[in-house]
């Protein structure tokens, strides 16, 4: 099963393609390899050593073929709430060669309101896919998905038939609920040999890339393939019996472990005009864009923050067309999204207009509540409340069903002089005269404050903010106050 880890990165909600697209491998297991593969593995999930949850992955014949299932739950805490979490996937492949998918059932259970994918093959180049989102039920064709039970199995296999040392793959990828299938690039960093119960036994140590995330993977793997345990910034999976693995507790406080100390008070962050901080930990998590430039001198990084500091981030004919698009999250085409997006833009003519009259009617439509599961476009039209994720996701959808792109972006925001730290906040940009602007609906701001630290757009935050996370310091060089 190809990376299983990555599903770690849902609690974070974004994901990011690959910089460059290159040639799949697809090896063919022979039928006592897919025999072989047939059984059902447990592992621990881990937090900074505390374990926070458990993750199934199961592969088994069945009267319609071949199944190939996962399941992963979490206890997360976030800034003292509780929520548990819960995803399932299972892909149905012909029980012949080549083995093509023939049915995919997504399901993610994380708040009041759960999503469910149901992907059907309806013909030799189609699909039908279901979505449900609460009582709301989504239909749509979808074109061929080309991903096979060979596809699902390559790595384990390239493992399996001796891979050497800094050799190289990429394999495919299916992302279900984009259903996308993109690359996934495996290295093997080593081949070792350890002592266990005063027997030799090798392992491979695997470097992977996956397009739904960039951030990098190093598992390990026994001489069939198996996965036996693997790191992702922060989390750890460990293979361990089905009652061991099941034993968990409740993760640290997520908000707090991400949290940014700076080493004096900011005041209202909504008055701070400029802002420059010398920044302690991972340089690349940060970058150049609207309202924040970054700058080294002396060995020492800088993080200058600001209309006046920022650089022209000029938006391309794709960016354009790309972030207008419906999507699972975007849900464009609802007639309840599209009533609601009528309203929010009110006698709006130009997108400047538009803007601000979204991002007002998102402020006023959300009632704040600080929560620690992922929003759905349908769960906030229904219960009107959530965090700044909600906020964006609402304005995301309602921008783009009014004509003008936007996408969400992600970093951090002072949260405050009680705290005297930086938290974890989600915003958006929209294109506004052919460039992106920063917008942030949750304080209601169409000129964002200066105390907004971008990780990145929704398509590369994960990868920085897992980099970051308790790694990074703060102190104040400069600021300036309306």
């Amino acid at each position: 099963m190809a990376r299983p880890i990555a599903f770690v990165l849902i609690i974070l909600g974004f994901i990011a393609p690959l910089q460059a697209q290159q040639a799949f491998t697809r090896l063919e297991p022979t039928p006592k390899e897919i025999d072989a593969s047939l059984k059902t593995d447990w592992y621990g999930v881990y937090l900074q050593g505390k374990k926070i949850g458990h993750f199934r992955t199961t592969r088994e014949r069945t009267k319609e073929g071949i199944a190939e299932s996962i399941e992963l739950k979490m206890k997360l805490l976030s800034f003292g709430q509780k929520a548990e979490m819960t995803i399932a996937q299972t892909l149905l492949f012909d029980g012949k060669a080549p083995y093509p998918l023939l049915k995919a059932l997504y399901q993610e259970a994380s708040g009041p309101m759960g999503t469910d994918f149901v992907l059907t093959r309806t013909g030799p180049d189609a699909f039908d896919v279901v979505q449900t989102v609460g009582k709301n039920v989504r239909k749509r064709a979808v074109p061929n998905i080309d991903y096979t039970l060979q596809d699902a199995m390559t790595t384990e296999l390239w493992i399996k038939r001796g891979a050497a040392k800094d050799s190289e793959i990429v394999s495919r990828d299916l992302e279900l609920k984009e259903q996308k299938v993109e690359p996934q690039k495996s290295k093997m960093l080593a081949v070792k040999t350890s002592l266990v119960g005063g027997v030799d036994v090798k392992f491979y140590e695997v470097e992977s890339t996956s397009s739904h995330d960039q951030v990098k993977v190093v598992s390990r793997h026994d001489a069939d393939g198996k996965l036996l345990s693997g790191n992702i910034a922060i989390f750890e999976l460990r293979a361990e019996p089905e009652e061991q693995a099941k034993n968990s507790e409740y993760s640290k406080d997520l908000f707090v472990l991400g949290m940014a100390k700076v080493e004096r008070k900011l005041g209202d962050l909504r008055s701070v005009k400029e802002l420059v901080l010398e920044v302690d930990g991972p340089p690349t998590a940060f970058a150049d864009g609207p309202r924040q430039s970054l700058t080294k001198e002396d060995g020492k990084t800088r993080l200058l923050l600001g209309k006046r500091f920022g650089k022209e981030a000029k938006a391309t004919p794709q960016d354009a067309k790309d972030n207008l698009k419906e999507t699972s999250a975007y849900d464009l085409s609802d007639a309840k999204v599209k009533a609601l997006a009528a309203r929010a833009v009110g006698k709006a003519e130009t997108d400047e207009e538009k803007v601000k009259n979204i991002a007002k009617f998102v402020h006023d439509f959300i009632v704040p509540r600080l929560g620690n599961t992922l929003p759905t476009i349908h769960d906030l039209i229904e219960r009107k409340q959530g965090d700044c994720k909600s906020y964006a996701l609402l304005f995301c959808t309602l921008a783009r069903a009014n004509g003008v792109p936007a996408r969400e972006v992600a970093g951090l925001l002072y949260a405050g002089d009680d705290t005297q730290a930086f938290g974890g906040h989600a915003w958006n940009e929209v294109i506004l005269n052919g460039v992106w602007v920063p917008i942030d609906a949750s304080l209601n701001e169409t000129e964002v404050n200066a105390t907004h630290l971008c990780l990145g757009t929704d398509k590369t935050a994960a990868k920085n903010l897992l980099e970051t996370i308790g790694n990074l310091r703060l102190r104040v060089v400069e600021m300036k106050a309306k």
